[in-house]
């Protein structure tokens, strides 16, 4: 293991622009050198630029419990940069950053893929106006419309909540390739951004076709995946029945999720490449991103700790009391540099003789592990305790060792006995829950969290269940609290776009 990082800073170039033009760039560029889209193929090719290149993972995992301050000898090992976003992001500041990681960057990418769906949109349209059918075409661009507003308003507003959604600032949403500066452009509420996504998504998934992805299905919206995005829409807006239904189509009839029993017989160097691999059936849905987090994740001085390992892995407390099979290792550099070894960094070089170059990683947006956890929270929302059950059952299956589900059969009676003591979760809907909803929904949540640690992924359960994080200073053990509904629960859109007269979020 190399004891320096040298990182570049291919991505100033991007931000650069964003600081020199006009803030309609994150929006308005054409994503690639076509001049003519005049057939459903060319559509497709330009639908790959549809989905984001960046990714959240980076300031979304340091804002959640996952992270403590591990102390400061890690940080010779970052560029200052992403040292000082580390700090930020961990407690809960705006975060001012502009590279690859940061929010600003991942703002940009995602109105980019918008603008890539837009454009292969207004092409569509002019399509079947001659006739030609690109159902399948506009399929995708939708649901890659809706997702990335997805999101964007998940990041950068507070959570969904009927209370408060016709009040709280969503995104610009942003439905046609536009020619004027964005600064014309304002915030929608998040009903309305809400609103719109379902729209996207509910005229946009019955369209997608799997036949249209021939040999790389997994880098694009199949089935399987648009149906995970909707499981996890429909959970976030309380519609139960067609979360678990969605669901259900992501999962397929005889679901397989990612073994970490199998995981662990792996060398490091096999699992790090497996986990984002299209070869692990568990992955719905890959994006390739330009991202420094696989290089650089096991350096943060705040990070994924001893402290959060043992208590999420140290002991056999989980529902049936066995060992899981999740595994973290530390780098020789300190004990406190632990990874999971989910990432593998990608680089590609500047050219044949250059050392320099840009680090991507693969992403994994939608996966069946997930995709069970919805299903059982939607399946206990409706009373549905028995089925649910079979899902704990599936997914306890691949994460912990030895488990015999014949042998050691999970009841609702179980799941709300263990979970019972459990702090409690606060969802927009808590009030219509009873304990043994509540105990099931704690357990989604709670496996929800161990399959997607240092994915970013518990960021958006802390929003979502309100939950209250405490964020410790190691030398003084000064304590920062994200209260429920702190307005530091939406992160601050970028500078750049608050200048171009686009309201920031409260602070």
């Amino acid at each position: 293991m190399k004891t320096k990082r040298h990182i570049l800073n291919y991505a100033a170039v991007a931000l650069a622009t964003l600081a020199a033009t006009a803030c309609n760039d994150f929006l308005d560029e054409v994503p690639d050198n076509r001049t003519v889209i005049d057939t459903p193929e060319a559509v497709s090719e330009l639908l790959v630029s549809a989905y984001p290149d960046g990714n959240c993972v980076f300031f979304t995992e340091c804002m959640s419990d996952n992270v403590t301050d591990r102390g400061n000898t890690l940080d010779p090992y970052v560029q200052a940069e992403w040292d000082r976003a580390n700090r930020q992001a961990f407690y809960w500041e705006d975060i001012d950053m502009t590279y690859q990681d940061s929010p600003s960057y991942f703002w940009m990418v995602c109105y980019q893929a918008i603008s890539a769906a837009n454009h292969a949109l207004e092409a569509i349209a002019e399509l079947e106006a001659k006739g030609t059918d690109c159902s399948v075409q506009k399929g995708e661009a939708l649901v890659c419309r809706a997702y990335n507003h997805f999101m964007l308003v998940n990041v950068f507003s507070q959570h969904y909540d009927p209370a408060y959604a016709d009040d709280d600032l969503g995104v610009p949403y942003v439905t046609a390739p536009e020619k004027e500066v964005f600064g014309h452009y304002e915030r929608l509420s998040v009903k309305e951004t809400y609103d719109m996504i379902r729209a996207d998504l509910e005229q946009g998934l019955p369209l997608i076709s799997n036949k249209a992805y021939g040999e790389t299905p997994k880098y694009h919206f199949t089935r399987e995946a648009a149906q995970a995005f909707a499981a996890r829409f429909y959970l976030y807006v309380g519609e139960w029945e067609k979360a678990a239904q969605a669901a259900g189509e992501a999962l397929g009839d005889n679901p397989t999720l990612r073994d970490w029993n199998a995981y662990i017989q792996m060398s490091t160097a096999n699992r790090e490449k497996n986990y984002t691999s299209v070869q692990e059936s568990a992955n719905l849905l890959l994006a390739s991103t330009l991202s420094m987090f696989a290089v650089d994740q096991p350096f943060y001085r705040y990070g994924y700790s001893t402290a959060v390992n043992n208590s999420l892995f140290g002991q056999n407390d989980n529902l049936v009391g066995g060992t899981w099979a999740y595994r973290a290792e530390a780098y020789n550099l300190s004990s406190e540099a632990l990874t999971l070894m989910k990432w593998k960094a990608y680089k590609k070089t500047d050219g044949v003789n250059s050392n320099s170059g840009y680090y991507y990683v693969m992403v994994p947006l939608f996966t069946t592990d997930e995709a069970v956890c919805d299903r059982i929270e939607a399946l206990a929302m409706q009373g549905r305790y028995t089925e649910a059950c079979r899902d704990i059952e599936l997914f306890l299956t691949n994460k912990i060792r030895d488990y015999d589900a014949a042998k050691q059969p999970v009841t609702p009676e179980m799941v709300e006995a263990y979970y019972k003591d459990k702090a409690p979760l606060h969802p927009w809907y808590e009030s219509r829950m009873d304990a043994r909803q509540m105990a099931f929904v704690q357990c989604a949540a709670d496996f929800r969290r161990r399959e997607l640690l240092m994915q970013g992924g518990r960021w958006f359960d802390i929003k979502r269940f309100d939950i209250e994080v405490t964020h410790e200073a190691y030398q003084t053990g000064a304590a920062d609290v994200l209260v429920r509904r702190d307005l530091r629960r939406a992160v601050q859109i970028p500078q750049e776009v608050i200048s171009y007269g686009i309201a920031p979020n409260p602070r």
